[in-house]
């Protein structure tokens, strides 16, 4: 009797036919809008039109909203402190990108917002320390006004950044006034990079970012955002010098023209005076407080001497510069009839207020609003 035929084994694809037809029409339309797409190429270069190009984008300097992070004081900092850093310091940020606390009322009597860098941020300082949110809260019990008070400082940026804070996410609070502080972030980086408009990957104000680079960037973002946090954190805790920004321009000798640094400075400050006069917001500039003084304590020596020392500049030429950019600051004030706080005299240069050089530890920081609140009270009207 012969054997029957053995039935023959089907095929993935015929076993599979809606997937399979599925794959083929899939497979067609990309096939399709990449002949599409190089056809159209190749027309538009022959009629000299060229779309291949990387997008730009002006950077601006915040953080993301809604972040929560736990941040310890950074390793590389602690030889230039002489305060212990034993925890970790929330940074709560709002759907705007201001610290918080921020927008406390839904219907506030008057918002104020503060602009600056670092010194402005006060990241380490506890939350309801820093000195943003304490001048709303002396100046609420003073005043009986529901007061917003916004916290957009930052720690790199510098007057440049501000304007275009300003001008995009400050004006449209409608605030009655905006204080401004800065200082060491400008010196830094006119003295470094010769202008704001340079081409520093961190400090610049326009970004290039290549489609590869932004694409595996949008990958990194949605598909593993904590990989990629825990990732950033464990580079910069193993490799700290990545974290200096200068970094390109360490070791060579400066080219130190102090009237065209504070010039330069002059100008950003001007704008940001006008723009706050042109939409009604009552502009205040402050000086910053700090513990540079004649005869530098080790901290500062030592902050000086690291990142002056290679570049040529000594602890007198620094002193003077940075001196010479707070003058500034009061000239602009005096030429402008705005309200001027000046901290750097009315904050002692010592570390009962100043953890380093230039930041203010929760004492000076309470002490700061205080100071603050006081001359802002005359300004917010009955």
């Amino acid at each position: 009797m012969p054997q029957a035929p053995q039935p023959q084994k089907q095929t993935w694809f015929r076993q599979n036919p809606k997937k399979t037809l599925a794959l083929v029409t899939a497979a067609a339309l990309l096939f399709i809008v990449f002949a599409a797409e190089k056809t159209l190429q190749f027309y538009n270069h022959r009629q000299g039109v060229f779309l291949e190009t990387e997008p730009r984008y002006i950077r601006l300097k915040e953080y993301r909203p809604l972040t929560r992070m736990m941040l310890p004081f950074p390793r590389h900092h602690l030889p230039y402190t002489d305060n212990p850093f034993t925890k970790k310091y929330p940074i709560n940020v709002d759907n705007d990108g201001f610290i918080m606390p921020s927008r406390k009322h839904v219907r506030p009597d008057l918002s104020l917002v503060f602009l600056g860098g670092s010194t402005t941020e006060c990241l380490f300082v506890d939350e309801q320390n820093r000195f943003p949110y304490v001048t709303g809260v002396i100046l609420e019990q003073q005043t009986g006004k529901k007061i917003n008070s916004y916290n957009s400082g930052m720690s790199g940026i510098n007057t440049l950044n501000c304007i275009d804070i300003l001008v995009n996410k400050v004006i449209p609070l409608s605030p009655r006034a905006v204080v401004f502080m800065e200082n060491i972030n400008d010196l830094s980086t006119l003295l470094y990079e010769g202008t704001y408009w340079n081409r520093n990957t961190s400090r610049s104000p326009i970004e290039t970012l290549p489609k590869t680079k932004m694409l595996g960037k949008l990958l990194k973002e949605i598909c593993i955002p904590n990989l990629n946090y825990a990732y950033k954190n464990l580079t910069s805790f193993l490799f700290p010098g990545r974290e200096d920004e200068f970094a390109p321009a360490r070791g060579k000798k400066l080219e130190v023209d102090q009237a065209r640094l504070t010039r330069e400075f002059a100008m950003n400050l001007q704008i940001i005076v006008d723009t706050c006069k042109a939409r009604g917001i009552v502009p205040v500039l402050m000086t910053q407080a700090n513990r540079i003084t004649g005869k530098p304590d080790q901290v500062v020596a030592a902050y000086v001497g690291r990142f002056g020392r290679d570049a040529g500049l000594g602890y007198r030429e620094f002193k003077e510069i940075y001196d010479a950019f707070n003058e500034t600051i009061r000239r602009a004030a005096r030429q402008n009839q705005v309200l001027l706080i000046d901290l750097a005299i009315d904050v002692p240069p010592d570390k009962t207020y100043l953890y380093d050089m230039v930041h203010l530890n929760d004492t000076g920081s309470k002490y700061a609003a205080g100071i603050i609140a006081a001359k802002l009270k005359p300004i917010l009207g009955p």
